[in-house]
């Protein structure tokens, strides 16, 4: 499983867009009008790995936000997701209630605590290992390589960490077989 700050990997404003090399595809428009972009290629392994129930992502905004997010409740419909930073855990789109007591009870306050919390939760929850793809200050047990972030480059990002994660699911079959 994985947890993806998607507005760091995965999504683009719309200048971005424009200037891709790739065919985009919006995914977030709110009151303003459009403002999040994908590739097609992007989109098509968000559907992939959200159907196999793999692909938790992350993003900094409310849950009224996240309703705008029309990627995550059309094409790529996640069975969990993070919100505000990890202080919100949907599970299949509904608000795990158990997640805000877990946290609360935690009593933890920084942002990289929380996050680092909530890895931990869902890896638990699930009996997966979670590996995390997003803030390189989080102290994730398992860390998605930072060589595939190409700060100027999200869309090609995207698509390396889609690459690095089917190679990883071969060589996890590999080691069972």
């Amino acid at each position: 499983m994985i947890v993806v700050d998607v507005e760091k990997w995965l999504f683009v404003q719309k200048k971005e867009a424009d200037e891709a090399t790739v065919p985009t595809i919006l995914v977030e428009k709110d009151i303003q009008g459009a403002t999040w972009f994908t590739s097609m290629k992007i989109l098509f392994q968000l559907k992939k790995w959200t159907g196999r129930r793999q692909f938790v992502p992350l993003l900094a905004y409310d849950e009224e936000t996240y309703r705008s997010y029309e990627v995550f409740h059309v094409d790529a419909v996640p069975s969990m997701t993070l919100l505000d930073g990890g202080k919100t855990l949907l599970v299949d789109n509904r608000r795990d209630e158990a997640y805000d007591v877990a946290l609360q009870a935690s009593g933890l306050g920084k942002e990289e605590s929380i996050l680092l919390f909530a890895l931990q939760y869902i890896e638990q929850m699930t009996n997966e290992p979670v590996v995390f793809a997003g803030d390189e200050s989080v102290d994730a047990k398992r860390i998605v390589p930072t060589a595939l972030l190409d700060k100027t480059d999200r869309l090609e990002s995207g698509r390396r960490l889609f690459e690095w994660m089917r190679e990883e699911d071969v060589r996890e079959e590999n080691r069972h077989d």
